[in-house]
């Protein structure tokens, strides 16, 4: 089940619902399915609820993941195909196929609470020029590396908390006004290779002079399962993709200044937290900084030196 991308412009101008959920998806068919399970079980404001899957360039979604019956008269779920072009490209084509007023992005990986729309949907009627960011947990408790993953996302979340810092709002867990979304000009496709997209949108989204609010009731559970080699593997790219992320600050004459103290305030809040995996937490945010490091020394080294992307 997919539409081509002329027919999904044809049906942007038809009257929509009230929120479209977009889902970015590569080749993750186990996850995917479990993301569509917890999305049909949603609370829906406004009534119809509009799913759109984006597959960037993966194997086409199993039909019955994507199949709507009888018995879901308030649902529509589509899929909308791209060539491969990273996640901030996908979410881009899902937010241009939307029908809805509102749009709310999670991934393929994360498990939305039932009542996530409804928070975000009480959220943006107070605030409808928003950014609306939600709360997200980890949903693998016996996974270390998940845990500290997470808890290094809560503490960037905590430290850029809206002041001078600006806003950070992952994009697994996102809601906007789809005219606000386009109008700030979405997600950057220059980070197809590195992560980083939702960082960057949300430090212009700030500096745009837009406002953003937390909607902690709007709970998605994150399930990524991480080895040690994945988890280093991660915070590696997420360094690439923070000399991309530079290199857009400084040609909008905002270049980055480093804050030494980020470094040490991560440390205390991963043993703040307490527990009897505050010290492995502690560990893998140190880990996660020095492979944040060495990602961003490599990628700063191929671009100085020319060599092709990968």
């Amino acid at each position: 089940m997919s539409d081509r991308p002329e027919r999904e412009h044809e049906q942007s101008h038809r009257p929509g619902p009230r929120f479209t959920v977009i889902v970015p998806t590569y080749n993750r068919p186990a996850q995917l399915a479990a993301c569509v399970g917890a999305l049909r079980a949603l609370d829906r404001p406004g009534g119809t609820l509009e799913i759109v899957i984006v597959n960037d360039g993966g194997r086409p979604p199993a039909v019955e993941v994507v199949r709507t019956s009888s018995a879901e008269p308030n649902l529509e779920i589509r899929v909308v195909e791209q060539r491969n072009g990273g996640p901030g490209a996908a979410r881009n084509a899902g937010a241009a196929a939307a029908r809805g007023e509102w749009l709310a992005f999670t991934d393929d990986d994360c498990l939305p609470d039932s009542r996530w729309l409804t928070a975000f949907d009480a959220a943006l009627r107070a605030a409808p020029s928003s950014l609306v960011g939600g709360r997200t947990v980890n949903a693998l408790s016996d996974d270390v590396f998940a845990d500290a993953s997470q808890s290094l996302v809560d503490f960037a979340a905590s430290y850029f908390d809206g002041g001078a810092t600006g806003r950070f709002f992952t994009s697994n867990n996102l809601a906007v006004a789809r005219e606000a979304f386009l109008a700030a000009g979405g997600f950057d496709p220059r980070f197809a290779i590195c992560a980083g997209e939702d960082r960057e949108f949300s430090d212009r989204w700030s500096a745009q002079g837009r406002p953003s609010v937390s909607a902690p009731d709007a709970l998605v559970r994150h399930a990524h399962h991480l080895s040690l080699r994945r988890f280093v593997r991660m915070h590696f790219t997420y360094g690439r993709g923070a000399v991309t992320f530079r290199r857009v600050r400084a040609e909008a004459g905002r270049p980055v200044r480093i804050d030494p103290a980020f470094y040490v305030r991560s440390l205390a809040y991963a043993l703040r937290a307490g527990g009897r995996r505050a010290p492995m937490r502690a560990i893998g945010h140190a880990l996660a900084h020095v492979a944040y490091a060495a990602g961003l020394f490599w990628e700063s080294r191929r671009h100085a030196t020319g060599e092709p992307a990968r």
